[in-house]
């Protein structure tokens, strides 16, 4: 029993690294609430206790939500949870804009930010915008969540940094983040360049490298935003890690495979049970289990 107990203390020490200028320091593997694994969408309270616990235990204490995973659901079940078990981790959460909302973005994103803060009745550290950035305003964009925006809507007076600013003056969040996953790389790269923001989200995987290295014959080419926002100091986040389920068959590699871009800080990984928080905790360990494989979130 005594060695047994020693061996889960020593798989339950996660590894982790500096969330770029944020000085934040956070797990490798980070807690994705979204739809897609869906335990913190779907799963019963029992479960997202269960799970949470288990999660915070082996060291994994960033949870990534938003208000459009299911609908403000999974905000108001993290939330919750972490009340319950009187957790106090590292939360993210987001703001998407819809095209109804651009005529009045700062008072938006504030409403938005003040709803999110009364759904989890915990502290928000990260507030990331979810909107895709492009040369020009579209009601969606190609891929991800809410209108297309523009850079001036996001950098602009009256805009969305300009917001996430009164919001931390305000106390309600300490840092901004914005994401990479998605859009024109070249608008990215402005809010990089602006040093508005404090993070990052970005698509990288064994599939797809172009976060760091640029390749235009991918369908999907982020034009090494990833590199860029590193070498600005940016906490650099991943997701897609399994590419929505293509790599999970090869989960442990391709965990370790984004893992060893050092400029990344934490993966998110979403999870649909207890065996897969284990195994995902257990990639970056040196014993692999064979067992379920975690699932992106997005």
């Amino acid at each position: 029993m005594r060695d047994k107990k020693k061996k889960h203390k020593r798989r339950a020490a996660m590894k982790r690294r500096l969330l770029g200028r944020t000085g934040l320091d956070v797990p490798e593997i980070g807690f994705g609430c979204g739809p897609t694994a869906g335990l913190m969408v779907r799963g019963s309270a029992a479960e997202r206790r269960a799970a949470v616990k288990r999660a915070l235990d082996l060291g994994i204490d960033y949870f990534d939500t938003a208000p459009v995973y299911g609908e403000t659901v999974s905000e108001a079940n993290l939330g919750g949870t972490l009340r319950a078990l009187h957790a106090k981790p590292i939360v993210a959460t987001k703001v998407a804009l819809e095209a109804e909302h651009l005529g009045d973005i700062r008072g938006a994103v504030i409403r938005s930010v003040e709803a999110s803060v009364a759904r989890l009745g915990v502290p928000i550290t990260l507030i990331q915008l979810h909107n895709r950035v492009g040369p020009q305003r579209a009601a969606k964009a190609e891929y991800g969540t809410g209108a297309l925006l523009t850079v001036d809507d996001v950098l602009g007076h009256g805009g969305v940094a300009e917001a996430f600013r009164t919001l931390r003056d305000s106390g309600l969040v300490r840092f901004f983040g914005c994401s990479g996953y998605g859009g024109e790389p070249a608008s990215v790269a402005r809010l990089i360049d602006s040093g508005a923001f404090d993070t990052i989200i970005v698509n990288y995987s064994m599939l797809n490298r172009t976060a760091w290295q640029p390749d235009g014959t991918v369908a999907r080419n982020y034009g090494g935003v990833g590199n860029r926002a590193a070498s600005a100091g940016m906490g650099v986040i991943g997701l897609r890690v399994l590419e929505g389920g293509v790599l999970a068959d090869q989960a442990a590699a391709a965990v370790r495979f984004a893992l060893d871009n050092r400029d990344i800080a934490t993966l998110l990984v979403g999870f649909s049970n207890l065996g897969q928080i284990e195994a995902a905790a257990s990639f970056v360990q040196e014993e692999i289990p064979r067992s379920a494989s975690p699932r992106n979130s997005c």
